[in-house]
């Protein structure tokens, strides 16, 4: 029943019957069902939902295959009234009870409710409830779109207002210590929001750790400081006093009444929000300690727009451009608050974080932002991004408001945020030079260098008041040096003066000064020797455990790391590591760029494999590295064995890693997130050692970079192994590596290259005397010999690796079944084939592993050709239930091409070209030519079976272009569908002279299937030229041939056509054999 279901997206998309998980859905279906969720109870458009199922892009026929997808939904979900239809679209029907949201929305404003009628502790218990329901990020795994992101970032906002609403009824019932661990990990998650420290600080007080509420300002001020040249707000900066000077009062303070007048007289309230007519002031307080830059305020102080906004002028736009740490930020909002006055309608600003380790701000989720801070109802702001933006030049024009966009990293980022009036002036401050802006919309760049050396040394001393600095200057001088004259390095040092108040000026200098400072290391022109100055004090003021790991990580090859990873290259456990883990983070030292995944910046990675070099042993080195190759390993070799049968078999080391037993889907994942680092740890065992791990790493991850679209990366990755392989004499992975090449140049339709590598493989086992590697080779040589017509070979090939893998009692056997199906099926060996695949598959079972995708897409396939159209849509049906597939051979099986090629021996056309249509969807941006090439004739026959013939034979040679260099069983098959449409059109001339080399080419070839059609079509051409004899013969030869392979529709079609020859002439044709018509 419907009112059973349950609706859960906090976390992966889920849904559940009577309490147990149910439904999976094809890709492209969960999709659609998130999109209506995201918007559960609201019409979103047939343009909107076909806008975003095919990202932007969607196809001519997406109406019609939105509503099969829909009609199938329907069918999962219990009917039409789940999903009904609009006058513009669809909306999804779900109550509270079935939603996991609506039910997160309904607790949360309850206990808001609870909490403003001073109902805490009620508050509590709704509000752990309602949290409770979290598993993850909401919409996990599903590909983002407009309105899926969107409700995304409600949630999360929401998450976030509920988890400090939790903490705050804590604080107000007494709960002290259980607020504290999750102010904490909040504050790390969300460093801008200010709020949540002033809540720690408040926390840690009331727990009468007075201490580490300091800490908390101290940091957070540091924070703030480094990065943006700004202090605390108003209100940490009260409450900071307040612990400073023991206020009894943070004990009783109500959290709600913290922003009130409870520790000063009443002053001026201010609204926290922007209530209609309120003039926007938004810019940060200006950066203490701003000198210089006389130059720079100058121009800026040339570029303000005149005073008659009305008269039509371009809008003021100036680029900030400099490296990172050279005062951008620091400038524009010193400027902003000198001119404020120039700008009376308001000043806005927005970190559009494009060079943060967060994700940039989308410049949607920006216009929303400055449309809010412009007093716009948050009802009248329009949900799509274009109509926003033109909402924001209407609020701005005529006006005169500062607009600063602060960390841009591209000019699309900040082209839909430019306003409509031209007495508005837009301050964009990157570390890139967005010419895009500057050409194209007039803007100037300001260019932003290394402070002067009497501005830096200005700048230390107004950092520094309390500090005595001996009348010289050199001492100054030589640390305005040190630090490269950067605001950034000379901040650090001066609050590292100032958290040492022993250390005096000179040996500060002097400690600096004697340290080798990255002298090889340039950015933009500066000397770097700063930042290694400045990185050495941090790392100095790590413990020992922080400081190993920071050096460690520089031995990482890849970009990033997640918390396994590090606990695995240090030798620990994740529950030990993670806390260190986090100290680097708090550092400043390693930046948290994702949820769960860890990157060093490129200096402190070149910062941290000199301390590795310097301060850990060599042996340790090799352990820590020797560990992280053989964790990437281990896992890899665990999601291979889950998800596909290995190429070939080259054995790993033990290594004993229990907690990682992924599903199917967290196995892709893991892959997908993690392939960058493994294809770098292979390149670095390649080149540093140990190069054993080169090879293993590569055979592991062959069949993932196959069966994804990893071509060009993994013939690169391929060579550099092979010749560490060469280098070391290994034969084993040496034969490894070839077959990996080989496979890769067999996806990419480069089938002569890939049989000379398969080839070196398989007589490099037998040297090796390495039965596995023979019988892969084989494996592999019978693909690549039947990709180019070699039948009778790739046989012999496949029959050898069975008996090998047989002879080994090696699982890799099934799929030795599989390839001689499938070379039975090219041969025409139709009975044969369907024996090969119902063994692949009773084997495959038998090992207790579900028949994957492929498996039933070939078997459909031979039923299809064998007329047995029942079992094959037995097959179909097995395949499109997503209950029953694997969830990773989906994308690449080839179900939809299967599906509409029952369709059309069902006669039913447009069925087929919506099936035809999701298959070409399936490719992906980058395809392989093969699935490219077999989804193309897919297409094709579709057309032409709904009267496109002329569109068809565009697809037809699409496909032939595709083919030219291996796929030869699709080339043949775009040749006869090719013959076929020419037919149809009425071309005979050239539809024979195609029939005639589709023929040619499936005898040279050995495809017997094809042989009986082309034959076939010569005949009914032969017919429509009203040559009756040499229709009869070839429809005869045509009937003999499809009564060997039992191709029972050809056979049929040869029957009908000898009928029609047989009226033609009079009955003077008699069947060969008196055969009869066994029909479709």
């Amino acid at each position: 029943m419907a009112d059973e279901l349950e609706f859960n997206v906090l976390g992966p998309l889920e849904i559940r019957l009577g309490g147990r998980s149910m439904l999976r859905l094809p890709p492209i279906r969960r999709r659609l069902l998130a999109i209506l969720l995201a918007r559960a109870g609201r019409e979103v458009t047939v343009d909107e939902l076909t806008e975003a199922l095919w990202s932007g892009t969607p196809p001519p026929s997406a109406t019609a295959t939105l509503q099969v997808h829909i009609h199938r939904l329907r069918e999962k979900l219990g009917g039409a009234e789940r999903i009904v239809r609009g006058p513009a679209g669809y909306r999804i029907a779900v109550t509270t009870a079935e939603f996991d949201v609506l039910r997160f929305d309904e607790l949360y404003d309850r206990a808001r409710t609870e909490r403003n009628t001073g109902q805490s502790e009620s508050a509590v218990d709704t509000l752990e409830q309602a949290l409770a329901m979290w598993r993850g990020e909401p919409y996990t795994g599903i590909e983002p779109s407009i309105h899926i992101a969107t409700e995304v970032d409600r949630l999360g906002e929401r998450r976030l207002i509920a988890e400090q609403a939790l903490a705050e009824a804590w604080l107000d019932i007494g709960l002290h210590h259980q607020a504290i661990g999750a102010l904490d990990a909040l504050a790390q998650a969300y460093p801008y929001v200010e709020r949540v420290r002033v809540l720690l600080i408040l926390a840690f007080f009331r727990a009468a750790r007075q201490v580490e509420a300091l800490d908390v300002y101290r940091e957070h001020r540091r924070f703030l400081t480094d990065r943006l040249g700004i202090e605390p707000g108003e209100l940490m900066q009260r409450v900071h006093r307040a612990v400073l000077r023991g206020d009894e009062r943070l004990h009783t303070l109500a959290t709600s009444d913290l922003e009130g007048p409870w520790d000063v007289a009443p002053a001026p309230s201010v609204s926290a929000g922007v209530a209609a007519g309120a003039v926007p002031r938004e810019l940060p307080p200006p950066p203490h300690g701003f000198t210089g830059r006389e130059r720079e305020l100058r121009l800026l102080d040339d570029l303000l727009p005149g005073a008659d906004s009305s008269h039509p002028a371009p809008v003021p736009i100036v680029v900030v451009a400099g490296m990172g740490g050279v005062g951008k930020t620091a400038l524009s909002v010193h400027w902003g608050h000198r001119v404020a006055d120039r700008f009376p309608d308001g000043q806005v600003f927005i970190d559009l974080r494009g060079h943060g380790g967060a994700a940039a701000i989308d410049p949607a989720d920006a216009l929303t932002a400055l449309l809010d801070s412009l007093g716009v109802p948050d009802q009248d702001i329009p949900a799509e991004p274009e109509r926003a933006a033109a909402r924001f030049r209407t609020e701005t024009g005529g006006k005169r408001v500062l607009i600063v966009l602060d960390n841009a990293a591209a000019a699309d980022q900040v082209r839909p945020l430019l306003p409509g009036g031209s007495g508005c002036m837009v301050l964009v401050t990157s570390r890139h030079r967005l010419s895009d802006l500057v050409v194209g919309h007039g803007g100037t760049r300001v260019r932003l260098d290394p402070l002067m050396s009497d501005e830096a040394q200005s700048l230390l001393r107004q950092l520094l008041p309390r500090r005595p600095i001996p009348n010289d200057g050199n001492g100054i001088a030589a640390l305005a040096d040190l630090c490269g004259r950067l605001p950034l390095a000379l901040r650090i040092a001066a609050a590292d003066l100032a958290d040492n108040p022993n250390d005096d000026l000179g040996s500060y200098v002097a400690r600096l000064s004697g340290d080798d400072l990255l002298a090889s290391l340039q950015v933009d022109g500066a000397d770097d020797a700063a930042l290694r100055a400045v990185f050495d004090s941090s790392y100095r003021t790590l413990p020992p455990e922080a400081r190993r790991l920071f050096r460690l990580l520089g031995l990482v090859p890849g970009q990033d790391f997640t918390v396994e990873a590090v606990a695995a290259l240090a030798g620990g456990a994740v529950e030990s590591v993670e806390p260190v883990l986090d100290q680097l983070v708090a550092a400043h030292l390693v930046d948290q760029h994702r949820p769960g995944r860890y990157r060093l910046h490129d200096l402190l990675r070149h910062y941290a494999q000199e301390r590795a070099e310097a301060d850990e042993a060599r042996q340790s080195r090799d352990d820590a590295a020797g560990r992280l190759t053989a964790w990437y390993l281990h896992r890899t070799d665990v999601c291979r064995n889950l998800l596909y049968l290995p190429f070939t078999a080259l054995t790993p080391p033990d290594y004993m890693d229990e907690s990682f037993e992924p599903s199917t889907i967290e196995a892709v994942e893991w892959l997908t997130a993690e392939r960058g680092n493994l294809t770098a740890a292979i390149e670095h065992a390649a080149a540093h050692g140990p190069n054993p791990a080169a090879w293993l790493l590569n055979d592991a991850l062959g069949g993932f970079m196959w069966l994804g679209t990893h071509s060009t990366e993994a013939l690169k990755l391929g060579r550099t192994v092979l010749a560490a392989a060469e280098r070391a004499g290994d034969l084993p992975g040496r034969s490894a590596t070839e077959l990996s090449l080989a496979w890769t140049l067999l996806r990419s339709n480069r089938s002569a290259e890939a049989i000379e590598h398969g080839e070196r493989a398989a007589h490099l086992a037998v040297e090796a005397e390495w039965l596995p590697g023979q019988a892969a080779a084989g494996h592999h040589l019978a693909y690549a010999c039947a990709s180019i017509g070699r039948l009778p070979q790739a046989r012999d090939h496949a029959v050898s690796a069975l008996r090998a893998n047989r002879e080994l009692e090696s699982p890799t056997q099934i799929s030795n079944l599989e390839a001689l199906g499938g070379i039975h099926l090219h041969l025409g060996d139709l009975k044969a084939s369907a024996e090969y695949f119902l063994e692949q598959i009773r084997a495959t079972e038998a090992s207790g592993r579900p028949a994957d995708s492929p498996t039933r897409v070939n078997l459909a396939g031979a039923y299809l050709y064998l007329g047995r159209l029942n079992l094959a849509r037995d097959q179909v049906r097995e395949l499109l239930d997503p209950g029953s597939a694997t969830g990773f051979s989906n994308p690449f099986a080839g179900q939809y091409r299967v599906a509409a090629h029952l369709e059309l021996a069902a006669g039913r056309p447009e069925e087929a070209m919506a099936n035809a249509q999701l298959e070409v969807d399936g490719l992906g941006d980058n395809p392989d030519p093969r699935r490219e090439a077999a989804a193309t004739v897919t297409m094709a026959a579709a057309r032409d079976a709904l009267g496109e013939h002329s569109e068809a034979i565009v697809l037809f040679d699409r496909a032939l272009k595709l083919t030219e260099g291996g796929s030869f069983y699709h080339r043949v098959e775009s040749m006869v569908g090719r013959a076929r449409a020419l037919l149809r059109v009425g071309e005979l001339d050239r539809a024979l002279e195609a029939a005639d080399e589709t023929l040619a080419a499936a005898r040279d070839w050995g495809y017997g299937v094809f042989e009986g059609q082309a034959l076939n079509l010569i005949a009914e051409v032969e017919l429509g030229l009203r040559r009756t004899d040499a229709a009869a013969a070839h429809a005869e030869a045509a009937l003999r041939v499809n009564l060997g392979t039992g191709h029972r529709p050809g056979e049929a079609e040869s029957h009908r056509l000898l009928g029609e020859v047989r009226e033609a002439e009079g009955d003077r044709v008699d069947p060969p054999g008196n055969a009869k018509s066994s029909g479709c």
